[in-house]
């Protein structure tokens, strides 16, 4: 999911519909705040030592203590904001960073906000690391390049 795809599917949502964001743990204290969307360039280099650029956005949430749920509508104009004053901010992918308690930041993947009776809910999924070499040689069905013959040896464990 990009910041433009987010931003979308939330104006075709109720403006004043609360939005609750979810992870395995449970809801994002209400009060949250978005302390800042920032966009990447990452260049790297992986275990099959192949080097990779792209971009990457991240929108930061802070855990609330009180207050309410932010609204569809606050949180559109949020994002329309950040989009319309950092070039290149909409259409890379999307990843949110977060800790219950903002304790331990973690990194989520972002689902497609859904409207659950009266409110909206962002399923926040936790990512994992995983070795792009062997990702892309089991599609292959040769395992052999990187990880000898086991995606869990060196560098795949």
């Amino acid at each position: 999911m990009s910041l433009s795809d987010l931003l979308e599917t939330l104006q075709a949502l109720p403006s004043e519909a609360p939005v609750v964001f979810l992870t395995d743990e449970g809801e994002i204290g209400a009060g949250y705040h978005v302390t800042e969307l920032k966009l990447s360039h990452v260049t790297s280099i992986d275990c099959g030592a192949r080097i990779a650029s792209w971009s990457e956005a991240a929108l930061q949430l802070l855990d609330g203590a009180d207050g309410g749920h932010m609204t569809t509508g606050k949180l559109s104009a949020i994002l329309r904001q950040s989009i319309a004053r950092v070039s290149g901010l909409a259409a890379v992918p999307l990843k949110a960073e977060f800790a219950h308690g903002n304790e331990g930041m973690h990194l989520y993947g972002i689902d497609t906000p859904e409207l659950e009776g009266v409110k909206v809910v962002v399923r926040l999924t936790q990512l994992r690391a995983h070795c792009k070499p062997a990702l892309e040689m089991l599609a292959d069905q040769n395992m052999s390049a990187c990880c000898g013959t086991s995606p869990q040896s060196q560098c795949c464990g």
